[in-house]
């Protein structure tokens, strides 16, 4: 494997599974079920915005499920910490996801109080951030406030259509910009930071049949100001077509002798789904970063809790290559 790629391990966060799904999921994934004083906590914070979080420091911190997150973000990143992984990455999960603005408050603030927490417990590790669905605009915000290097975002090219809906794309990747700079300039901190990585084709959404080539996304990179683009298979856990990989490198070598200035940073190629030890090799090949979750989950699946012995055999991977 090449020494330059880095990988990141997935931190997935089941609120959403915890809030929002059938109660048989809950509990065949062993997560716990909101007591009534949690909902008498989500009534008393319905109306409030994202901008009020640190206002609600008390009220996330009293859900009775939250310990239960805490711990379990806080052991699985030990695990992936002693393995020698290069970034961590959070991410709220599972299906079905709300949309955008249709999220409730308590689901990014309860990602705000737990990115805080991991940065604290990592204060020097490259860490990210997504909030699904849609919730590009709240990563940024607590990427921001707690020095996080990058966030995921799955809708900044082009509409598509998903479970939960279709994706936002309304000017999202000038605003997420736009904000980046005006909270940097508030916050006195550097705005290159954090980076906007960019879904490709994203996985589990549905595109018009002109979208369907990846050279239509391809021609945006430069156009749109991409600062990094990720390639995922069809589904969580499925492994990108290694054709596309190869197009998309040769693109982006190309790409960069036409930007307007030889200044410009090279625009990292991420693989963001299917990446196992038996394959990892063949990838890190391609990739100047590999997002990690199904593989070292549990069964094989990405809503299971991390696996010790799945991580330790991908990190056996890593430095056999």
């Amino acid at each position: 494997m090449s020494q330059s790629t880095e990988i990141i391990g997935m931190l997935h966060i089941p609120i959403n599974t915890i809030l929002a799904a059938p109660q048989a999921w809950r509990q065949a994934l062993g997560l716990p079920s909101p007591a009534a004083q949690d909902w008498q906590i989500i009534d008393a914070l319905y109306g409030k915005g994202f901008g009020e979080v640190e206002t609600m420091r008390t009220f996330i911190r009293s859900l009775s499920f939250y310990p239960f997150l805490r711990q379990r973000m806080l052991e699985e990143a030990a695990i992936y910490d002693a393995h020698h992984f290069d970034s961590l990455m959070l991410e709220n999960v599972g299906a079905p996801y709300f949309s955008g603005s249709d999220n409730p408050v308590i689901i990014p603030a309860v990602m705000y109080f737990l990115a805080e927490e991991l940065r604290r417990t990592f204060p020097t590790r490259r860490l990210g951030i997504q909030i699904l669905a849609f919730g590009e605009n709240l990563a940024m915000q607590i990427a921001l406030t707690h020095r996080f290097q990058f966030i995921r975002c799955e809708s900044a090219l082009f509409q598509g259509l998903r479970p939960e809906g279709p994706t936002p794309n309304a000017g999202n990747l000038a605003s997420l910009y736009f904000a980046r700079n005006r909270i940097s300039a508030h916050l006195g901190t550097d705005p290159a930071e954090p980076k906007v990585y960019v879904d490709l084709q994203k996985k589990h959404t549905i595109f018009a049949e002109a979208l369907q080539d990846l050279k239509i996304w391809l021609d945006n990179i430069g156009f749109a100001k991409l600062e990094g683009i990720i390639l995922t298979g069809t589904a969580t856990g499925e492994a990108v077509d290694e054709t596309q990989l190869i197009q998309t490198c040769k693109f982006l070598d190309e790409l960069h002798t036409r930007l307007p200035s030889a200044d410009l940073p090279a625009i990292p190629l991420i693989i963001g789904s299917g990446v196992t030890p038996p394959n990892l090799a063949t990838y890190a090949k391609y990739a100047d970063k590999i997002i990690v979750g199904s593989s070292v989950k549990e069964k094989g699946n990405w809503e299971n809790p991390v696996a010790p012995e799945c991580v330790s055999a991908f990190a056996e991977a890593m430095s056999s290559k």
